[in-house]
């Protein structure tokens, strides 16, 4: 029997290791990248608060309003439903939006405020803008009305 020769290895030669930094083009390529998005994110965030300004003047006109008209119902009605309408002639056409009353006036607001909510209070309505009266129905609440006109608003198309 022979006996095994041992062979003996040198040891493994290793590179010596990479310095990690950001001086190649790559880095700068990426971190030009990430600065214009979030410049491009900022923005279009700036456009659509801007384009949400009126929403957030109506919104504040609508409170003023029903701090101001404690006592009297049907001015309430008549402002906060002019207030709407304004609104509504910034979002959507003139033509369509201006020659809009009564009923149709109030299925537009139903239509686009995805609620059925303003033909409820059709007569009440009616009374407070044309009549300038205010007959209190049995399902008429002045604190829902104007939720429910403030959330138009908000979620008008």
């Amino acid at each position: 029997m022979q006996k095994p020769e041992t062979i003996e290895l040198s040891p493994i030669l290793e590179p010596s290791p990479v310095a990690f930094t950001m001086d190649t083009i790559g880095w700068k390529i990426l971190f030009f990248i990430v600065l214009l998005s979030i410049c491009f994110a900022l923005y279009k965030y700036f456009l659509h608060y801007k384009s949400n300004a009126y929403r957030r003047y109506a919104i504040s006109e609508i409170t003023k309003i029903a701090i101001d008209n404690i006592d009297s119902t049907s001015v309430l009605i008549v402002q906060v439903m002019f207030q709407l309408k304004q609104t509504a002639l910034q979002s959507y056409s003139k033509k369509m939006v201006a020659s809009l009353e009564g009923q149709a006036w109030l299925q537009f607001l139903d239509e686009k405020g995805k609620v059925k909510a303003f033909s409820k209070h059709r007569d009440i309505i009616s009374d407070a803008i044309y009549k300038n009266e205010f007959n209190n129905g049995n399902d008429f609440n002045r604190d829902d009305f104007i939720k429910m006109s403030i959330n138009w608003i908000k979620n008008h198309a």
